[in-house]
């Protein structure tokens, strides 16, 4: 099991230096898959890793993408569905195998037990600026 807030697949880019917090990064995907009992969020961020993969190298880019897949998800309870800026992501441990994960926001929740997490998928590109 991953312990709250040290996802190795991130740890392995960034190196010693501290993860990207989760309340920082742009949240723009849930997906709940109840046939596997599990919830990815998705998240992104402009903090790029040290340690880039090699395959990375072949364009110019600004933001990371990554997609953490939470499972053995139970208690999974959810409110509201308008996307928010202003919002707080906390992954605890709740026992020796299990997670409490939270997404809270003025008109949103998200919560649920999960037995591990990982990072599922890790994607760069060039975003342009608004």
């Amino acid at each position: 099991m991953t312990g709250p807030g040290e996802l190795p697949e991130l740890r392995a880019l960034y190196g010693t230096e501290p993860l990207p917090s989760l309340d920082t990064c742009d949240f723009f995907h849930v997906h709940v898959d109840e046939r596997g009992s599990s919830v990815t969020f998705g998240f992104e961020t402009a903090r790029l890793p040290p340690h880039p993969e090699p395959q990375w190298a072949a364009g110019p880019y600004n933001t990371l993408r990554f997609w953490v897949e939470f499972t053995g998800v139970s208690g999974l309870r959810m409110a509201g569905i308008v996307a928010e800026p202003e919002r707080g992501v906390r992954i605890t441990a709740a026992a020796p195998d299990r997670l409490e994960v939270a997404v809270t926001g003025g008109r949103r929740e998200i919560s649920f037990s999960a037995e591990a997490s990982r990072v599922a998928h890790t994607r760069v590109y060039l975003r342009g600026s608004l």
